[in-house]
């Protein structure tokens, strides 16, 4: 019993020393930055494409309508 009891013990031991080191370890930095990164140009991209649809559809493109309607109509 001694023996289950000091094998119990040394895994959850292990398991600690394993999650401390994984919270400590500093080799993921560099991918967590670039995922920020990347998700920024994500969303201004998004709005920037929604501010020209915005732009087109209010004013571009009525305009453009009625100048052909004014030239073949």
């Amino acid at each position: 019993m001694r023996k289950f009891a000091d094998r119990i013990c040394n895994k959850a031991n292990h398991f600690i020393n394993r999650a401390r080191m994984a919270v400590v370890n500093q080799r993921g930095d560099f991918y967590i930055s670039d995922a920020v990164k990347i998700i920024i140009a994500v969303v201004l991209g998004a709005l920037l494409l929604a501010a020209l649809t915005l732009i087109f559809n209010d004013t571009v493109i009525p305009r453009i309508t009625r100048e052909i309607e004014g030239l073949f109509g």
